[in-house]
């Protein structure tokens, strides 16, 4: 059984319903993209997961158990989260907002230990944020306060780690390098990566399960390779074009027509 999966979920904000009665399985030890249009439903449903949005109906299943009925610590331990918008408190540094994730594995008096300080020293060097540490957050560039952000959930070592459209503000260069870097995670630890990306092809080239959305509907699922179509593009991105052997990875790409 999956660790991580709905059933008959629904999802929504204030009197408009985004995701009705959604049932969706979450490959373990897999890296699964989820892709669709603006507003189709992709971040609700990472909200959902990470128990961010309260269902309306149906529910989020965690190691078979209920995610609303889990103490947020304990949820914290296994599953890590980066939320599209995160905002830091003023004046805290690049040092002090990694070791935030560290915060679930302390105990009652958070002592600081040799675990939690390899942690935070692997998440920064994984992400190439180790000269910043002594910066206050506000005076980064947005391409850097995204990796900054993405260390601290590297640092929170959970099993599960869900990350909503982590490459905004990134140059392709740094997009491919975090892609790669949550690739590596996978393969090396075995890590659950679910990612929302806008990029298609990044998304066929570093995941093994892609998810479509279409209308808080998942019209498509599984091996990028097998459901990434012309039709299929076409139908959720309203976008004429061919889809071709990626020349580098040998995955799907999209060429607009």
């Amino acid at each position: 059984m999956s660790r991580l999966r709905t059933a008959d979920l629904t999802l929504g904000y204030d009197d408009r319903p985004v995701i009705a009665n959604l049932d969706v399985t979450i490959p373990d030890g897999r890296v699964t993209a989820i892709v669709g249009a603006n507003a189709c439903g992709k971040s609700t449903l990472l909200r959902g997961l990470a128990r961010l949005l309260t269902p309306r109906g149906g529910a989020v299943y965690l190691d078979g158990k209920s995610l609303a009925e889990l103490r947020t610590l304990d949820v914290a331990k296994v599953l890590g989260l980066l939320p599209q918008t995160p905002v830091a408190p003023d004046g805290i540094t690049v040092a002090d907002l990694v070791s935030r994730g560290r915060y679930p594995h302390q105990g009652w008096f958070r002592r600081w230990t040799d675990s939690d300080h390899d942690a935070v020293t692997r998440a920064l060097a994984a992400t190439g944020t180790a000269d910043l540490i002594d910066r206050p957050i506000r005076s980064l560039s947005g391409g850097q306060r995204q990796r900054v952000w993405v260390a601290m959930a590297l640092a929170q070592d959970t099993d599960l780690l869900l990350l909503d459209e982590p490459t905004t503000y990134l140059d392709i260069n740094h997009q491919v390098e975090l892609l790669r870097l949550l690739r590596t995670l996978n393969e090396e630890s075995g890590k659950t990566i679910v990612v929302v990306l806008h990029d298609l092809n990044l998304a066929c080239r570093f995941s093994d399960h892609l998810i479509a959305m279409l209308a808080g509907r998942i019209v498509a699922e599984g091996d990028p390779a097998e459901v990434v179509t012309a039709a299929l593009v076409e139908d959720v991105f309203g976008l004429s074009c061919l889809v071709v052997p990626d020349p580098v990875a040998g995955t799907p790409m999209v060429v607009p027509a």
